[in-house]
C-alpha cells in the first residue's frame, strides 16, 4: 500500500504548492496541462498495457466536454449536473467497449484498423461540431456558462483539477498492481498465447478502451469548467495527436508519464510558440526520436536514474493458496474427426481425416513434414476452421468456436515452438495460466489471486528435476529453450485440461531434459486420467508413452494403431521413418 500511497502522496504535495510558489496564473496554466495529461494518462494505459494506439481520443474528450458544457448551462444545482456527467461517462464507455469489440472480435491482428477508425470518428465529430450550430455554436464554440460549482478557474478551480488528477494517477496505481493490468500486458505480449488460456482478447481490448475513454472524457468535462468555451477543435485530430504525443514524450508505460510530458511539452509549447515559428517542428522531432530511442519516455528516463541510486528491494514471497477449481470442470472424452477437410486458397492441408481416439490415455501422432500434424491440432483448438467435415469432443462440435473457447470445452494447448509471455517473469506467466479457466470477475481485482497454485502445477514445480521452482523472478526471455518448454509446458497444465494438446514438447532439449518431459506427460495423464494428444518425431518416446499412434501422410490417416502394429504396418515404413535422438 505505500508503494501507491507514497508517489500519489508527493504529487498532491507538489501540485498544492505552486500556487503558493508560482501564483494564480501559473496554477491556472498547469491546471489546464494537467487535464490534458489526465486523458493522456488514459491513452498511456490503453497503449502501454495492451498495445492498442488510439488515434481518435479527442473523440470522448470533446463530446464530454460539449455535454458538460450544457449541462452547467442548462441544467440547474450540482447534484442534477453530476449525475448527467456519470450517465454521459457510463454511455461512453459503453460505446468505446462496443467499437472495441467488434473491430477486435476475431481479428486479433486489427490494430491500425482500429487506429484508423478511431481517427476518422473523431474527424467526424469535428466536423459536426463545427457545423450543429444550433447544439455546439459552430466553429465559435459554445460559451456563456459558469464553472462547475462557479469556482473561479484562477482560484478555487484549480484545486479540482488537482483532486482529479491525484485520484485518476491513485487509480492507475492500484490498477497497476492488479490480476486484471496483468491480463492487459499479456494481451501485448502474446494475444495468441492468451487466447489458448481461455481469455477473450477482444473483451480485454474493450475494457481496456473503455477505461481509457472514461478518463478521456472526465479530462473533457474538466476543460469546460476550465476554459468556459469548447470549441470544435476539442474534438478533432490535433488535438488526438496532442494527446498521443504527451503520452509518447512523458512515458506511456509509467501512471505519472503522460502527466510529465504534457507539463514538460505544455510548458515549452508556451515558450516557443511565438519565439521560435518551427516549434511545431520540433514538438514532432522530439516525438519521433522518443519513440525511437527512448519508448519509455521520459518517465523511464528518470525512473532508471533513480533505480541506480535506489536499487529496489526484491518483493518478499507470499504464501500461496489453494486455486479454486475450473469454472468449467470437463471430464474426460472422446475426440472424433468426421472427414475433416482443411483448405487454404487452393492448398489441400486435411483431406478427409477421419479417427476416434479413447477417452483417456496418450495418442502420439507421427509423420512427414507436411502431413498436416499441426494443421489438425490448430482445428481441434479453433486456430483453423474445417471446410468440410466435422470435429466433436464426446457429444459437443467443437470445431467452430474461436481459440479462446478451447480452454472452457478443456482443451489446453502446448504449441510447437514455446509460446510463452517473453516480457514478463516466470511468477508473471504461471499466475496468468493459473487465472486461466478459474478466475471470475472480481479475482482479476484481487491482489490474493496472484498466489493461486494448483495441484497440477504444483506437481510441476516440485519435481526435483524441473529447474523453474528456483527461476520464479526471472525475465522469461533471459531462459534457455529448454526451460521455456518447461514453463510452457507448466502453463499448460495448470488448469488441469482434460484434454492435452502438445506439439513436439521435447523438441530442442537435451536427452536428460527429454527423459524428464517424458516422464511429466506421463505423470500428467496418470494423475488426471487426461487424453493427451502428443505429436513428436522421436520414435522412442512415441514408444515409450503412447497407448495409440495415428499416422498421418499427405493430410490423411494412413494408419492409427497400437506402436507395435504401427512399427510392423510395411505402409507407414514406406512413407515415414522418424528418428532419435
Amino acid at each position: 500500500m505505500a508503494s501507491v500511497l507514497l508517489p500519489a502522496s508527493l504529487l498532491l504535495a507538489v501540485l498544492m504548492l505552486i500556487p503558493e510558489l508560482f501564483g494564480d496564473f501559473m496554477a491556472y496554466q498547469i491546471g489546464l496541462y494537467l487535464i490534458y495529461g489526465i486523458a493522456a494518462q488514459g491513452i498511456g494505459y490503453l497503449w502501454g498495457k495492451t498495445g492498442v494506439l488510439p488515434l481518435g481520443q479527442a473523440l470522448f474528450f470533446g463530446v464530454a466536454a460539449y455535454v458538460t458544457a450544457i449541462a452547467l448551462r442548462d441544467v440547474q444545482g450540482l447534484g442534477a449536473q453530476l449525475v448527467l456527467a456519470l450517465l454521459v461517462l457510463a454511455v461512453l464507455a459503453g460505446a468505446a467497449f462496443v467499437l472495441a469489440t467488434l473491430i477486435f472480435r476475431g481479428r486479433s491482428e486489427s490494430g491500425p484498423y482500429f487506429s484508423l477508425v478511431t481517427l476518422a470518428l473523431a474527424m467526424i465529430a469535428e466536423q459536426v461540431a463545427g457545423t450543429a450550430t444550433g447544439l455546439t455554436g459552430g466553429f465559435n464554440g459554445l460559451s456563456g456558462f459558469q464553472s462547475l460549482a462557479a469556482l473561479d478557474p484562477f482560484g478555487g478551480f484549480y484545486y479540482v483539477i488537482v483532486a482529479a488528477t491525484v485520484l485518476v494517477s491513485l487509480l492507475l496505481l492500484i490498477l497497476n498492481r492488479l490480476p486484471a493490468t496483468l491480463i492487459a500486458r499479456a494481451v501485448a505480449d502474446n494475444e495468441p498465447r492468451l487466447q489458448l488460456l481461455g481469455f477473450p482478447t477482444h473483451v480485454v481490448k474493450g475494457m481496456a478502451f473503455a477505461f481509457s475513454a472514461v478518463i478521456a472524457a472526465l479530462a473533457g468535462g474538466l476543460f469546460a469548467s476550465h476554459q468556459g468555451i469548447v470549441t470544435p477543435t476539442s474534438t478533432g485530430f490535433a488535438l488526438s495527436a496532442e494527446l498521443v504525443i504527451l503520452a509518447a514524450v512523458g512515458g506511456r508505460f509509467h501512471v505519472f508519464g503522460p502527466l510529465l510530458g504534457a507539463v514538460v511539452v505544455g510548458w515549452a509549447s508556451a515558450e516557443l510558440r511565438d519565439s521560435f515559428p518551427y516549434w511545431e517542428l520540433l514538438m514532432a522531432v522530439a516525438f519521433i526520436l522518443v519513440v525511437l530511442k527512448a519508448p519509455g519516455g521520459l518517465a523511464e528516463l528518470i525512473e532508471r536514474a533513480f533505480r541506480q541510486a535506489w536499487p529496489a528491494k526484491p518483493p518478499v514471497p507470499q504464501p500461496p493458496l489453494e486455486a479454486p477449481p475450473p469454472l468449467a470442470a470437463q471430464a474426460a472424452q472422446p475426440l472424433k474427426f468426421q472427414d475433416v477437410e482443411l483448405r487454404i486458397g487452393v492448398v489441400r492441408i486435411l483431406n478427409g481425416v477421419s479417427f476416434e481416439t479413447p477417452a483417456t490415455g496418450i495418442v502420439s501422432i507421427i509423420g512427414p513434414n507436411g502431413a498436416g500434424k499441426t494443421s489438425a491440432l490448430n482445428t481441434i483448438t479453433g486456430n483453423l476452421h474445417p471446410t468440410g467435415g466435422s470435429i466433436c469432443l464426446g457429444d459437443a462440435r467443437i470445431d467452430m468456436r474461436p481459440p479462446y473457447r478451447a480452454l472452457g470445452s478443456g482443451i489446453g494447448r502446448k504449441l510447437q515452438v514455446p509460446s510463452v509471455f517473453f516480457s514478463m517473469s516466470v511468477s508473471e506467466n504461471l499466475t496468468i495460466a493459473m487465472m486461466a479457466g478459474r478466475a471470475r470477475r472480481l479475482d482479476y481485482l484481487k491482489p490474493s489471486t496472484f498466489r493461486w497454485r494448483s495441484a497440477a502445477l504444483a506437481r510441476v514445480l516440485e519435481h526435483p528435476s524441473v529447474p523453474l521452482k528456483d527461476e520464479v523472478t526471472q525475465p522469461v526471455g533471459t531462459l534457455p529453450q529448454g526451460h521455456r518448454q518447461f514453463l510452457e509446458f507448466a502453463m499448460t497444465a495448470a488448469s488441469a485440461p482434460p484434454v492435452l494438446l502438445l506439439d513436439e514438447p521435447c523438441a530442442g532439449l537435451s536427452p536428460d531434459e527429454t527423459a524428464l518431459m517424458t516422464d511429466l506427460v506421463r505423470q500428467y495423464q496418470a494423475e488426471t486420467g487426461a487424453l493427451v494428444i502428443v505429436i513428436e518425431h522421436d520414435m522412442s518416446i512415441v514408444e515409450a508413452i503412447s497407448d495409440k499412434v495415428l499416422v498421418l501422410h499427405q493430410g490423411r490417416v494412413l494408419a492409427f494403431d497400437t506402436y507395435a502394429a504401427i512399427r510392423a504396418d510395411p505402409q507407414v515404413s514406406m512413407v515415414y521413418a522418424g528418428g532419435t535422438k
